[in-house]
């Protein structure tokens, strides 16, 4: 694949770089990690990822939903996808959902973990084709 589509994943925990790293990776994506939210607005600063896996509970409980707000605010940055993935309902007991939180979570798409492989696999292609959808304007010849 001549133009791979580049992923960021935001995570403290280095198992789960790891395994969705190794999982987006086999399924043809360019990926690079980010351990902390401030190394991973660095990372979107310079690298511009074509979507954004980011965790909720890094340094602090809420980094996840400080940096999406950030990057959805900035000029740049605001069309990146962001596809929290937390396990902050295991640890809290508090659950989100799009339905209920996505109007304040500024996230783009939200899921609990552990998420299956191949169903991270569809939830990034998904955004990435609708980014791209929204930033193209269809072909009226198509």
């Amino acid at each position: 694949m001549a133009d791979k589509k580049k992923v960021l994943i935001i995570d403290d925990n280095p198992d789960f770089q790891k395994l969705n790293g190794t999982t987006l990776k086999a399924a043809g994506y360019e990926v690079e990690a980010a351990y902390n939210a401030d190394e991973g607005f660095t990372k979107v600063e310079y690298g511009q990822p074509d979507v954004i896996v980011l965790d909720l509970m890094m340094e602090r409980h809420d980094s996840g939903f400080t940096l999406a707000k950030k990057l959805k605010v900035h000029p740049v940055f605001r069309t990146i996808p962001i596809l929290m993935l937390t396990a902050v309902g295991e640890a809290t007991g508090f659950r989100f959902s799009m339905e209920a939180d996505g109007h304040w979570m500024k996230t783009d798409d939200f899921a609990d973990k552990p998420l299956a492989p191949e169903e991270l696999v569809e939830r990034v292609g998904r955004l990435i084709k609708r980014s791209e959808q929204e930033r193209t304007p269809e072909d009226p010849g198509t």
